[in-house]
């Protein structure tokens, strides 16, 4: 079943393993144009708020400046629309304009270590695009480089805790669903330095703790996870609700997280409907939540698409850390107890995974 991603805030720069450089206190950054050189450059040291923004001028197609060491985060040489990132290491960083290149003085700093990782995944995605486009055959393909390229991806991971290396690599962990369990992945970034953890990107880190702390949390065989909504922000008092309200009063519950504008979402309701005109019974109920929607947008699909069992409009992001859900449609199927019996479930297996749970 397609899913659409909720994904994390990601950048497009691919990094790798290392031990800790061999670095100064500042980043040289040199370069030369060959032709047409601008009168200046721009360097930027990035974060959910720019670190740095400092203009440079080019004299005779050169340019050279020193910025702080801040391998924590990103940094980026900009020309008109020519724009190359680079790890501010504390090496020299020489930028070719034209090539579109960074090449680091430090042989084994984490930026020279980003060229291997970034060639490595090309190298995977690279293999893939050869094989076609056959869906066995991609499978294939990716069987055959998936386990090799999860070890490469941990290993980053578990050697760069106090730079951007290790970072952007459980980024690439998760991003790819690679074959990391839930508690591996919170250990890796638990692990993280308080450098990382304190960095211009630490919103980055915060939205990998609280993913992968709501998915060790609400693991099968664990009670579930209140969160309470407000459904109508002007009129609190009658339109609090709690997910307790629902689970755990001695029924089976399959609660469905879902949101309007969702393709996956709303193809799933032919095979919730069926489920619940076949169960909804004594044992049974269902419950949909609506998450990232506007309210008028989830009434009215709702409405359209036949949502006939209880509903949670305006949960937004409230349940997406307590469940740590990456993706929607997200179906959880809830013992009487609360216990969560199975979550993750494809619409095509629900009739089953309902019919087993319910002993009929």
């Amino acid at each position: 079943m397609k899913r659409i991603v909720i994904a994390l805030n990601l950048v497009a720069t691919l990094l790798l393993v290392a031990c800790s450089p061999k670095s100064g206190n500042t980043t040289k950054v040199v370069g030369q144009f060959a032709e047409n050189a601008p009168e200046t450059i721009e360097i930027e040291i990035q974060g959910e708020k720019t670190v740095l923004d400092t203009t440079v001028a080019v004299v005779d197609g050169r340019f050279e400046v020193e910025i702080p060491k801040l391998a924590t985060t990103w940094s980026l040489f900009k020309s008109g629309s020519n724009m190359i990132t680079f790890i501010s290491d504390g090496s020299t960083i020489t930028i070719d304009p034209e090539a579109g290149t960074a090449v680091s003085s430090d042989a084994d700093g984490p930026h020279s270590r980003n060229m291997v990782f970034s060639n490595r995944w090309n190298d995977y995605q690279t293999k893939i695009a050869e094989c076609g486009n056959d869906v066995e055959a991609i499978e294939k393909c990716r069987n055959e480089n998936i386990s090799a390229l999860t070890d490469f991806t941990k290993e980053a991971a578990q050697n760069n805790p106090d730079n951007i290396v290790g970072l952007q690599a459980l980024q690439m962990l998760y991003l790819y669903r690679l074959d990391v369990s839930p508690e591996e992945m919170l250990s890796m970034v638990n692990s993280l330095s308080d450098e990382m953890k304190n960095s211009p990107v630490s919103f980055m880190v915060s939205e990998l703790l609280n993913r992968f702390d709501g998915l060790v949390k609400s693991a099968e065989g664990k009670p579930f996870v209140d969160f309470t909504v407000v459904q109508d922000p002007e009129n609190p008092e009658t339109s609090t609700v709690k997910l307790s309200d629902y689970v755990g009063k001695g029924k089976y519950l399959l609660v469905d997280f879902w949101a309007s504008w969702c393709v996956p979402c709303r193809a799933a309701m032919p095979y919730l409907i069926d489920v619940y005109n076949t169960y909804h019974r004594d044992k049974f109920d269902m419950l949909s939540i609506a998450v990232g929607d506007k309210v008028e947008d989830t009434v009215k699909a709702a409405s359209e698409l036949g949502i006939i069992w209880n509903q949670i409009i305006n949960a937004q992001q409230i349940p997406i850390d307590p469940y740590g859900i990456s993706e929607i449609p997200t179906l959880i199927l809830f013992g009487p107890d609360g216990t969560i019996l199975k979550r993750g479930i494809e619409v095509e297996q629900l009739d089953e995974v309902v019919k087993e749970a319910l002993a009929v």
